[in-house]
C-alpha cells in the first residue's frame, strides 16, 4: 500500500527533505504538498501517514499520532517566519482591536493567543483570515503571516498604502524573552496504525539522511529557492542557517512549556516518540 508524505511547501523544510525522491526511488511514495493547516487536516483524516506538521496538532491528536524523534523545526529566539505586523508600537496596545490570524498556521496562532493572554495581557478581538498582508492589516490592527510569505514581506518591509510600514514583532523572539526557551514549530508525526508501512517503506532513515545531506548544502537549496521568492540567497541561507531541526532536549522542553500554557485542559494522550525497530512507541517526557 502506498505510504503518503505530507511536505510543507516552504523553504524551512526543503533541507529536510533534500533528494528524499532519489533514496526512496522504487519505493511505493506519494509526495503530497500542502500549508500546515492542510497537512494537519489530510493527517488526522488518514489522507497522509507522516508529515511535519504543526506541533500542537500533534499534541491535539497524540492518541494517533507519535512523533519521529530527532526531527522538528524549532528556533532559539527569532523566527523570520512567524511574525505579527501591527499599526500599533506595541503588543499591549492591540487589546480589544481587530487582529487577523493567517488560515494556513495552527502553531503559531496558537503561540499568538499565548502571548496575548499571559504576556501582554490583552484580550484581541481575532479573525481569521487568508494570508495576504494588505487585505489583513487593511481590517485589523495586526496581521499574523508565517511561511514564505513572511520571510518576503518580513525581508522588504515595505510601505502599505495609505499607513505606510507597519510594525513588525517576531514571535520566536517575543516567546524567548518570555521564558528563556527555544520553541518548537513544527514535528515530524506519523500515524500509529501506518507504522509498520512506513518502517517497510524506509522513510525515517530516508529522512535521516536527507536532514544531514540538507544541512550540508544549506548554501545549494538557498540559491535554488531564492528565485522563486524573489529575495538574495543570502537573505534564504541566513534563514536557515538559525533554524533548529534536531528535536534536542531544550527544544523539548520548550514544547512542554507551550503546551502547558496553551492546552491547559492537558493532552488526550501522552505524547510519544517512535523510530524503526520499535516495538512500541515511547513517551516523549
Amino acid at each position: 500500500m502506498t505510504v503518503r508524505v505530507g511536505v510543507i511547501d516552504y523553504l524551512n523544510v526543503r533541507p529536510m527533505y533534500y533528494r528524499i525522491e532519489e533514496r526512496l526511488a522504487g519505493r511505493d511514495v506519494e509526495y503530497v504538498y500542502g500549508v500546515p493547516t492542510t497537512l494537519n487536516r489530510m493527517l488526522v483524516r488518514g489522507e497522509i501517514d507522516i508529515a511535519p506538521i504543526s506541533a500542537i496538532e500533534t499534541a491535539r491528536h497524540a492518541d494517533i499520532l507519535s512523533i519521529v524523534p530527532g526531527l522538528g523545526i524549532a528556533t532559539l529566539g527569532a523566527v523570520k517566519t512567524v511574525l505579527l505586523f501591527s499599526w500599533v508600537p506595541d503588543p499591549v496596545e492591540l487589546d480589544g482591536q481587530p487582529v487577523a490570524l493567517s488560515d494556513h498556521s495552527a502553531t503559531s496562532v496558537a503561540l499568538l493567543r499565548v502571548l496575548c493572554r499571559e504576556y501582554y495581557r490583552v484580550t484581541p478581538h481575532f479573525l481569521v483570515r487568508p494570508q495576504r498582508l494588505d487585505a489583513m492589516l487593511a481590517e485589523a490592527q495586526a496581521a499574523l503571516l508565517i511561511g514564505d510569505d513572511a520571510l518576503v514581506e518580513g525581508t522588504r518591509r515595505r510601505p502599505l498604502p495609505p499607513r505606510g510600514i507597519p510594525y513588525l514583532f517576531d514571535l520566536g523572539d517575543e516567546w524567548l524573552k518570555w521564558t528563556g526557551l527555544p520553541f518548537v514549530f513544527a514535528l515530524w508525526s506519523v500515524r500509529k496504525d501506518r507504522r509498520a508501512e512506513i518502517e517497510a517503506a524506509g522513510i525515517i532513515p530516508a529522512l535521516y539522511e536527507s536532514k544531514e545531506d540538507g544541512l550540508a548544502h544549506l548554501e545549494v537549496i538557498a540559491r535554488t529557492y531564492a528565485p522563486r521568492l524573489h529575495l538574495e540567497p543570502g537573505v534564504c541561507l541566513k534563514y536557515l542557517r538559525d533554524l533548529r531541526y534536531d528535536l534536542t532536549e531544550d527544544d523539548v522542553r520548550g514544547l512542554r512549556t507551550f503546551l502547558h500554557h496553551a492546552l491547559p485542559q492537558g493532552l488526550p494522550a501522552p505524547l510519544t516518540l517512535w523510530a524503526p525497530g520499535w516495538a512500541h512507541p515511547r513517551p516523549l517526557w
